[in-house]
């Protein structure tokens, strides 16, 4: 198993990997509260296509984007709205002004597919993120120096790997498509992260991990929850997405958007 140091070091700098700054809603994809989307159809555009690399850049770190003070309302709700439940809070023992969502990178013949199947049944009003494969939810930015370098560590002696989708399962509100082939690679990432940085991690990312897609979610109509799973199951079983695993992203989050951190290409 890969051994990652955490210390408390200087924390590095980042330059992203990307020029252009992207956000999308963590709310949306956490099951939280949603937000407003910022620029939707342009970050629809630039999440689902992949991403060019630099080798693990290191640089300035990104910055807040810039806002408009809201009026006292619009705090109100906006503190309302982004209320983190405490399983989903970093154990770090302080309040963690900043966390860190950790997706998988795939190529887009298997990105494009599935994120389209997610429009096709994601109530549109709430569907503010591409579909993808979040390995975890709320990493502390406290940690972030020792995030960054396990990172960089797990990517340089990991190789790109075959993944394919599996069968869709029925959730309460919706449904969601499971890994097929690559999920025990997949695992093996996942759980080389997880056993590095358990002490800081929170409850939610401590716990169990099942690699999926998930293609439809908040409807309260059972009848459209079962028809959805049924089209999609016979989906799955007549044409199988296929691609790679080629990295891992990391994206900020900010009072519920996304904003594209870093991408680590996978090199071994």
């Amino acid at each position: 198993m890969l051994a990652i140091v955490l210390t408390r070091q200087a924390r590095p700098h980042l330059t992203p990997a990307r020029a252009v700054r992207k956000a999308m809603n963590y709310a949306a994809a956490a099951g939280g509260a949603s937000g407003p989307p910022q620029n939707s159809s342009q970050q629809r555009n630039d999440l689902t296509r992949e991403t060019t690399y630099t080798p693990n850049a290191r640089g300035q770190r990104p910055r807040s984007p810039r806002r408009r003070s809201p009026g006292v309302y619009k705090q109100a709700q906006r503190r309302k709205e982004h209320v983190t439940r405490e399983e989903h809070k970093p154990n770090t023992g302080t309040e963690e002004e900043l966390v860190y969502v950790l997706t998988l990178k795939l190529t887009d013949s298997l990105a494009k597919p599935m994120n389209l199947m997610r429009e096709q049944y994601f109530p549109k009003r709430l569907n503010r993120t591409p579909a993808h494969l979040t390995l975890f939810h709320a990493l502390p930015d406290s940690q972030f120096a020792a995030i960054d370098g396990g990172l960089s560590q797990l990517s340089a002696s990991t190789k790109p790997f075959f993944v394919s989708t599996g069968k869709p399962f029925r959730m309460r509100l919706g449904v969601g498509v499971n890994v097929g082939k690559g999920y025990n690679k997949m695992k093996q990432v996942h759980e080389s992260l997880r056993s590095n940085w358990m002490p800081h991690l929170s409850e939610q990312d401590q716990g169990g991990w099942r690699p999926h897609w998930t293609v439809m979610n908040k409807v309260n109509e059972e009848e459209r929850v079962n028809e959805a799973f049924h089209a999609v199951e016979k989906e799955m079983l007549q044409n199988i997405q296929e691609g790679q695993a080629v990295g891992l992203d990391l994206w900020r989050y900010d009072k519920g958007n996304w904003i594209f951190a870093n991408g680590y290409r996978f090199e071994g």
